[in-house]
């Protein structure tokens, strides 16, 4: 079981941190800007509920996510050793190692700290710069205590079961998507794979940005009125069921109360097998790319666009 430097378990739910000052990574336009007070207020709550995970990039909000995040840290009474922090690191912002190397530096000097909990890469971050010397300098950072573990993010079983073997119990999560239409990682058997290697599974945009309220599924309504709860409740509570930890970014502190909420009630079995078992009529799920060859379309542009699938 994945637990902070300081013995605490981890919660249910986790914070997101894509979206913090503004949405998008160092190469994008951003967009959706608030005051930096918003989001100071609405981690802090969130870290006063012992909501204690968090994946993070420099690149996010063009650093500012992590700027803002650290500083909430340093003006919490939450001990840094109480907090989970991954520090990620995505092939889109960099066009040489060097990069990667001068961004990871940088992060611990932002966050004040020793050490990251977990190191973070993705499938493509090895096709871009060689597994060699990605899966070494992940090593060196094990080795030297500067972080206590290694992610990885939306990869497939092949993948999955390499860098399992490459790092063993050193490998603990991997962070990915599954929504109510988005199933694709559960149909591959991603997750049972994961269970049975002892990763934890950490899903990313499970709400879809409250897309999938705004679709008005009738299942979802059905449960929402039997339990007396929202939509976006009933789809993070059935997530949780499968023993997959939801990461949600939000704002607002009735969202982030309302989310909190969803780890509170238990639906009955059926009710998760209806789920389980639901497929969205029409969804024609296209060709995803599996090994970064961009032969088909790959996993986060798949879920980012599922509606033009539908």
């Amino acid at each position: 079981m994945i637990k902070t430097l300081s013995g605490n378990n981890l919660s249910r739910l986790w914070i997101g941190s894509y979206g913090i000052w503004w949405r998008g990574h160092r190469d994008m336009n951003l967009t959706e800007l608030q005051k930096d007070e918003i989001y100071h207020s609405a981690l802090l709550h969130q870290l006063e509920l012992w909501m204690n995970f968090t994946e993070i990039s420099l690149a996010y909000g063009h650093w500012n996510a992590c700027r803002i995040f650290s500083d909430t840290i340093r003006k919490s009474r939450i001990n840094r050793d109480s907090i989970f922090i991954t520090n990620s690191i995505y092939p889109r912002d960099f066009s040489s190692f060097d990069e990667v190397n001068r961004d990871i530096e940088l992060m611990y000097e932002i966050f004040s700290t020793s050490y990251f909990d977990s190191t973070l890469i993705t499938q493509s971050l090895c096709a871009k710069f060689w597994d060699t010397i990605v899966l070494n300098r992940l090593h060196e950072l094990l080795d030297s205590w500067k972080t206590r573990f290694v992610s990885i993010s939306n990869g497939w079983n092949l993948f999955i079961d390499k860098m399992s073997q490459e790092f063993w119990d050193k490998l603990i999560a991997h962070e990915t998507n599954l929504s109510f239409e988005a199933r694709v990682n559960q149909d591959e058997g991603i997750f049972e794979n994961c269970k049975m290697q002892g990763i934890e599974n950490i899903i990313w945009r499970p709400l879809r940005r409250n897309a999938t309220n705004k679709r008005n599924r009738w299942l979802l309504n059905a449960l929402a009125e039997k339990y007396n709860k929202t939509t976006n409740q009933i789809i993070l509570n059935w997530i949780s069921t499968l023993w997959l930890r939801s990461m949600v970014m939000s704002s607002s502190i009735k969202h982030i109360d309302e989310n909190w909420r969803s780890t509170s009630f238990v639906m009955n079995q059926n009710d998760v097998d209806m789920i389980n078992d639901y497929r969205v009529p029409w969804l024609q799920v296209p060709k995803i790319d599996r090994d970064d060859t961009w032969d088909w379309v790959d996993m986060i542009s798949f879920v980012i666009n599922i509606d033009d699938y539908l």
